[in-house]
């Protein structure tokens, strides 16, 4: 295992800043035809992600398990249709995560990814809680190949914190199954959240209380809000953002005003723009990099190799 906060502060790609490249799209695209990542194969899963890492370096190796589970659902119509058996909010979550079979092809293939890993920290990636109840919702009726399945935003808007701190303990249970497995840390992905659409991170407290247990460093990325919106969080690492605090207090009457840049870490996910060359704030502690499915293989080899020392 790596200590990923030590990853943040000593990159192991030798770069001055830790760079995190979700390249799962851009791989799916170039190394799979766009087909889908052979999660039940632990041996191709292992053979993806090295492949991957070959051309990033990148300073963490991100396992998508939204992803997983979406590839899940659209394979097993009866699972769809379990999730789909009663409309209550949360119960179609309930029944994705309590998945025998997803579970342990999500733990075969971490594991694998683990194993081939070597210094690079292997990080979980998910969808927050208040966001895996819409996407599992619109997964149970919309099936294989929706954008609800990819974990795209559905519409929907945030549910409460009630129902996102019950999402969080079916999450915080899903995650137990990767105990042991060779994990360091944990990132909850917000999608394209605003900062006035945003559930205080506190909701979670399932899922940060079973990160820390097994001692895994938690951040969230939130590409659509400034870093920290709330201060800082007990059991947040880092947060990653838009830009470094918000400028402004939040219009949403729900959202409390942003007391400031929080003391911990935050990073900045970055967009098109950093592809065409430009540079993510100098104060930034990491970067997260969506590697488009479509974009240039040249051009996206040149941006990786002037990053690289």
């Amino acid at each position: 295992m790596a200590d990923l906060l030590t990853a943040l502060d000593a990159p192991p790609s030798g770069r001055s800043r830790a760079t995190w490249f979700d390249s799962l799209a851009y791989c799916r695209a170039k190394l799979m035809s766009y087909g889908p990542v052979p999660w039940d194969s632990p041996g191709e899963v292992a053979a993806f992600f090295g492949k991957a890492q070959g051309m990033f370096r990148s300073d963490a190796l991100l396992v998508d398990l939204g992803d997983l589970l979406a590839w899940r659902v659209g394979h097993d119509g009866l699972l769809r249709t379990a999730m789909a058996a009663r409309s209550r909010p949360g119960y179609a979550l309930r029944t994705l995560l309590g998945d025998e079979q997803a579970r342990a092809v999500a733990a075969e293939a971490v594991t694998a990814v683990a194993a081939s890993a070597g210094v690079v920290p292997v990080v979980l990636s998910v969808p927050s809680p208040a966001r895996w109840l819409a996407v599992a919702a619109a997964q149970a009726g919309a099936g294989a190949g929706a954008g609800a399945d990819t974990g795209a935003d559905t519409g929907a808007g945030p549910p409460d914190p009630d129902r996102a701190e019950t999402a969080a303990m079916y999450a915080a249970d899903f995650l137990r199954t990767f105990a042991g497995l060779g994990v360091d840390g944990l990132l909850l992905d917000e999608g394209p959240a605003s900062a006035g659409e945003l559930i205080h991170p506190e909701a979670y407290r399932p899922v940060l209380n079973v990160a820390d247990h097994y001692g895994w460093p938690v951040l969230i990325s939130a590409g659509s809000a400034p870093a920290w919106p709330f201060g800082e969080v007990t059991g947040v690492a880092a947060w990653l953002g838009s830009a470094p605090k918000n400028p402004e207090t939040p219009k949403n009457p729900k959202t409390p005003k942003t007391p400031g840049q929080a003391a911990g870490r935050w990073g900045i996910v970055v967009g098109a723009e950093f592809w065409n060359g430009a540079d993510p704030p100098a104060a930034a502690d990491l970067v997260l990099a969506a590697v488009p499915a479509d974009a240039d293989p040249d051009a996206v080899m040149q941006r990786v190799r002037a990053l690289t020392p």
